[in-house]
């Protein structure tokens, strides 16, 4: 395996995502310097949603805004390294992931997955859950059917948009635990109010939220 990462790494080495530098940390100094002038790490509480707490890393503007196009929409895939460093980097939120018992990434529906080849937020949980030794549950928040995308529509359509199209697919599994949803970005927080209100239904002990950007 040690091999055939080493070939790997010679033919497709490692780049900063920001830059586009060789660089075996996917975010070489100067950049991880100037994102640390950003970089907000903030944590809110919730006493009338589904989640208790969201913490998210950045604002969604500026560079960043661009990155997780780029990520999302331009085949740009291996940038969940930077953002899963960027976030490593910063021990308040490595406490913050640590309290929960499993990580849980957003699901996308089959349709969108097979389009774009990865699902963003599950990329980026896997790096966590490997570099944390945390639980990562990919198989249970299943997406029945593909929406409208979020960014297309107003606060009430986005509420609408998500309603009923999550369902726990071992709701046995989820009792009693605590649960970190993560996502790419948080706008209004239709969607991870959505599945949290699954979650609670089956008597999930507690849910937070984790998102790369909040717009």
């Amino acid at each position: 395996m040690n091999f055939i990462n080493s070939a790997l790494d010679y033919f497709f080495p490692p780049i900063c995502g920001m830059c586009g530098e060789i660089n075996e940390n996917y975010i070489c100094n100067n950049c991880y310097e100037n994102i640390k002038k950003i970089k907000k790490c903030v944590i809110n509480e919730y006493n009338n949603r589904n989640f208790s707490k969201h913490l998210y890393i950045f604002r969604y503007e500026g560079i960043i805004r661009n990155k997780i196009i780029e990520y999302k929409f331009e085949d740009k895939g291996y940038l969940y390294k930077m953002f899963a460093k960027i976030i490593l980097s910063d021990k308040k939120t490595c406490n913050f992931i640590k309290k929960y018992d499993v990580i849980i990434p957003v699901p996308i529906s089959k349709k969108r997955k097979k389009k774009r080849g990865y699902n963003q937020s599950e990329l980026v949980a896997n790096e966590l859950a490997q570099k944390l030794n945390q639980d990562i549950w990919t198989d249970i928040i299943i997406k029945k059917k593909d929406n409208k995308p979020q960014s297309e529509l107003n606060k009430l359509e986005r509420i609408k948009n998500v309603e009923d199209i999550y369902e726990i697919n071992k709701p046995i599994e989820v009792k009693n635990k605590k649960v970190l949803l993560l996502d790419d970005i948080y706008t209004t927080g239709s969607t991870v109010n959505e599945i949290a209100r699954k979650l609670k239904q089956n008597q999930t002990q507690e849910i937070g939220v984790i998102t790369l950007a909040k717009d």
